[in-house]
């Protein structure tokens, strides 16, 4: 090759070498430019949330119960800090933090961020340390402070670091106190050598969260929760509830909890001291369930108040054991029976009225589902259909046995009683507020049904009454204020055991005042006292502390109106669902009782046979929820096509409610698909011959699909405000 020649090639091979270069270039400046840039931050910055103001929870008297302050958290770079052991060495002395923990953790110089302190301390001691140690930066952030400190307890929750909230109030409404976090980023050098300090920039301001109103009364709240636990610490008890409310709108004015959290006290914050036991805990309520066996009794026509009751001297045989009583009585008037607490004498009465009308009064109350109340962890508790009890169980079940309730479901349906018969849900939440002032959400006072009439009501009012002034009752009288309500002494189940135990007791009184124009309802729970073991002589006194404490200071006039100056007596009388009497022709019994409790309907069986040949009112008759529909009984009838069975009506059923008649056939079936039944073979009421198949087709629709989510579903959420008050009928 020629001079010339190498020239040109090794030109060629410059100017190829500059354009790689320069592409190089071009595609780190335009199209990787982000992402080196993001690496570059990374070794020099360090992001931290900055939690937005949380809102206020706020009592109907205006107390605050929970609010967030400003305050100067104090952090440090490990890189910058000249002299470690000198900070600590002060930080122990202040009594902030200790020597040995937080030593190591300044001596590590890989981190670019260290807390030192984010607890509230005094401005002088923030400032002098400031002085003292340059390095040291402050981080804005806020505490959270509740005034009412113990007494306000798991009911209105706790915050923890970095504002997650435990428990209560705090938590159910987490997302609407909170608002929206800011962001905050500390600058360094990536070496330490060039800064002498953390620079810091807020690159998003916190947003403050909503200000939540509630039904609380601060002075009640007091008062409640001094009351018990005077009365836990002096039964020497495990624990206790307390539950005061409005039962003319349903309003909680109080909730208290025994043990509970310190929200000054981290040390507290365990987990059985944040249960809202009044809500989480389902148990056996014992004789304060006698009012549904009285309250179905007189609704049924089938007892008065001053009938006589023989209570067989206080010991009767049942299917599987005896019943007794703690005191034996002869012939008492029913009355006498309630305010005695007559185990037989109620047995007695819940006999009389029947199992379709125990069963109906105890759902009616509202026992069994959830209340929908504002606090996280509801229970449900635990209803038994008809069709799974024993032979003994509608006695049991009427003095509080094999059934589980909560305590807000008690107080729910007390209220019911004290306010001439409407079950309400219990109002906690009042209304959220914007950081604006603008109220956002608002909640009413809601009625879901009518229970019992107001005669009823009264005559259940007046019984009540005689517990308290010649019955179990006398250490819940308030002098100068009349009360009413009912005992409660219940043995614990012990799973372990296998059985009820002889030392291990709920103490309780379920009552109102005063007892004709009921303005207060307060509901008492001790768990497993020890110096006593009877409601009478345990929750009752708690009662009558907490209502004669109140009756000085009894908090004015709700500002919702009571629920008779908002609902017309035409609205709750014609508010029944309507259904229609699912067909259970050719079903096993235990088959149908279940079809027909699923829509709402209480079964009652005549005759003997193996399968059920017809019923009362027809399949297909629109009923009110709630109807009994009598069942009745055949043998399987054979003929040349076979046993006789005929083909049930399926479309629109659920797979498993398919399923679930389709096996009691005891016929090869086949089944399609997923979703609700769009065909079926043979057609409904065909008769089948021996040994026929059967066959479904199932599919999606978004109808039924919804009317299953709302069945479900239906105390799930309160997402939604309530809006202005109504009446429901619901199951």
């Amino acid at each position: 090759m020629t001079r010339a020649g190498r020239v040109r090639l090794l030109q060629a091979g410059f100017v190829g070498a500059w354009c790689v270069l320069l592409g190089r270039s071009a595609w780190l400046q335009l199209v990787e430019h982000d992402r080196w840039i993001a690496r570059a931050r990374a070794g020099h910055e360090t992001s931290i949330e900055l939690p937005a103001i949380r809102g206020e929870i706020v009592s109907s008297d205006g107390v605050t119960l929970a609010r967030s302050v400003p305050k100067r958290s104090l952090a440090v770079d490990p890189r910058h800090l000249s002299d470690p052991e000198k900070l600590a060495d002060r930080l122990q002395e202040l009594g902030i933090r200790s020597r040995d923990e937080f030593l190591p953790l300044a001596l590590d110089r890989r981190k670019g961020f260290l807390w030192v302190t984010r607890s509230m301390l005094p401005n002088e001691t923030i400032d002098r340390l400031l002085a003292e140690f340059p390095a040291l930066d402050v981080v804005p952030e806020s505490a959270r402070l509740h005034p009412l400190g113990a007494a306000g307890g798991a009911t209105i929750g706790v915050v923890g670091r970095d504002d997650v909230a435990l428990g209560g109030l705090e938590a159910r409404f987490s997302t609407e106190l909170q608002g929206r976090a800011g962001a905050m980023v500390s600058v360094g050098d990536a070496t330490g050598g060039e800064f002498q300090g953390l620079a810091v920039e807020i690159t998003r301001a916190p947003s403050p969260g909503s200000d939540l109103r509630t039904t609380l009364h601060s002075r009640v709240q007091e008062i409640a929760a001094a009351r018990l636990e005077q009365g836990v610490v002096r039964e020497r008890a495990k624990g206790g509830f307390v539950i005061v409310t409005r039962p003319q709108t349903g309003e909680v004015l109080a909730m208290a909890h025994y043990p509970t959290v310190d929200p000054e006290d981290p040390q507290s914050w365990q987990a059985d001291n944040l249960r809202s036991r009044g809500i989480q805990d389902a148990f056996e309520p014992g004789s304060s369930y006698k009012v549904v066996a009285f309250a179905a009794g007189l609704e049924a026509g089938v007892i008065e108040p001053d009938d006589p009751i023989d209570c067989m001297m206080g010991r009767r045989s049942v299917p599987g054991g005896i019943i007794t009583d703690h005191h034996s009585h002869g012939v008492l008037t029913v009355t006498e029976v309630l305010g005695q607490s007559s185990n037989i004498g109620t047995g007695i009465i819940a006999e009389r009225a029947g199992r379709e009308w125990f069963y109906r009064m105890e759902r009616a109350f509202g026992f069994g589902p959830q209340t929908g109340i504002d606090l996280p962890g509801e229970a449900r508790g635990r209803i038994l259909e008809p069709s799974a009890w024993s032979a003994r169980s509608l006695v049991t079940q009427a003095f509080g046995q094999e059934i589980s309730v909560t305590g807000v479901q008690l107080a729910m349906a007390y209220g019911a009683i004290a306010n001439g018969g409407l079950l309400l849900r219990p109002l906690l939440a009042r209304e959220l507020r914007t950081p604006e002032g603008v109220v956002s959400q608002r909640w009413e006072p809601e009625v879901i049904r009518r229970v019992i009439e107001p005669d009823t009501a009264e005559q259940l009012r007046d019984m009540l009454r005689f517990v308290v002034t010649d019955g179990t009752g006398k250490k819940a009288e308030v002098e100068g204020y009349p009360t009413a309500g009912k005992t409660s002494t219940a043995q614990k189940y012990i799973p372990e055991e296998g059985s009820y135990s002889n030392r291990r007791y709920l103490a309780g009184f379920a009552g109102f005042a005063p007892f004709d124009d009921p303005q207060i309802l307060c509901i008492v729970y001790v768990d497993e006292p020890t110096s006593d073991i009877y409601g009478g002589n345990v929750a009752a006194p708690i009662f009558r502390e907490i209502v004669g404490d109140l009756r000085g200071i009894l908090p004015g006039a709700s500002e919702s109106p009571s629920i008779a100056a908002l609902v017309s007596p035409e609205s709750l009388a014609v508010a029944p669902q309507v259904a229609s009497v699912p067909d259970v022709i050719g079903l096993s019994t235990s088959v149908a009782r279940r079809v027909l409790v699923e829509a709402g309907m209480l079964p009652r069986v005549e005759g003997v046979g193996d399968q059920v040949v017809a019923c009362r009112p027809p399949v297909g008759e629109s009923c009110e929820a709630g109807s009994v529909v009598t069942l009745a009984l055949g043998s399987v009838v054979v003929d040349s096509l076979g046993p006789g069975r005929r083909m049930p009506a399926l479309m629109g059923l659920s797979m498993r409610d398919a399923l679930v008649r389709l096996r009691s056939l005891e016929t090869p079936y086949r089944a399609e698909g997923t979703g609700w039944v769009i065909a079926q073979t043979p057609a409904s009421g065909e008769l089948l011959a021996s040994g026929q198949s059967c066959s479904i087709t199932l599919g999606p629709d978004s109808c039924l699909a919804w009317k299953e989510f709302l069945r479900g579903g239906e105390h799930a959420s309160r997402s939604a405000p309530r809006g202005d008050l109504v009446a429901r009928a619901r199951e």
